[in-house]
């Protein structure tokens, strides 16, 4: 399952996809994340000191590093939709992706608004399930509510 967290810079997304992750996982699902730069031009690697980095600035084209928990990739590709980006780089056989931005793909989505401009602009977006606010009052409880709801209905929660 697939679910999309969009809404304009600055809006909360981060902050929601955290809170999202956290209660996702206290029902001890497996979660993998998305999130697009949209900020323009290319994200930061990082330092390139550490050994595999180097690798990478020398000019390979995916540079992998293996701890004992976590493993870190870097690969110079080409911009992927989100699309390719799930079928080519989530590894893992997670129970739900959850994707911040990527506003114009088709999945199920919640917006994250700050004012009415920017609520009117997100609702016209496709398979918009909830909204939030997260200023106002009582938004974290009423959306993990929503939230709960959602996964009953996709059969991921008793």
């Amino acid at each position: 399952m697939i679910l999309q967290i969009v809404g304009y810079k600055d809006s909360g997304k981060t902050t929601l996809m955290s809170h999202t992750i956290k209660v996702l996982k206290s029902f001890d699902l497996k979660v993998a994340t998305i999130k697009n730069h949209g900020h323009g031009g290319e994200i930061t690697l990082q330092d390139s000191n550490v050994d595999h980095m180097k690798h990478f600035s020398a000019g390979a084209d995916q540079s992998i590093v293996q701890g004992e928990n976590y493993r870190q990739t870097v690969t110079n590709v080409a911009k992927q939709n989100l699309k390719e980006l799930i079928t080519e780089s989530v590894t893992i056989d997670s129970d739900i992706i959850l994707v911040e931005g990527f506003k114009e793909a088709p999945y199920d989505k919640v917006i994250v608004y700050q004012n009415q401009a920017d609520y009117h602009k997100l609702t016209q977006l496709s398979n918009v399930q909830y909204h939030i606010n997260l200023r106002e009052e009582h938004a974290y409880k009423q959306y993990e509510s929503w939230l709960l709801t959602f996964l009953r209905t996709k059969g991921l929660i008793e």
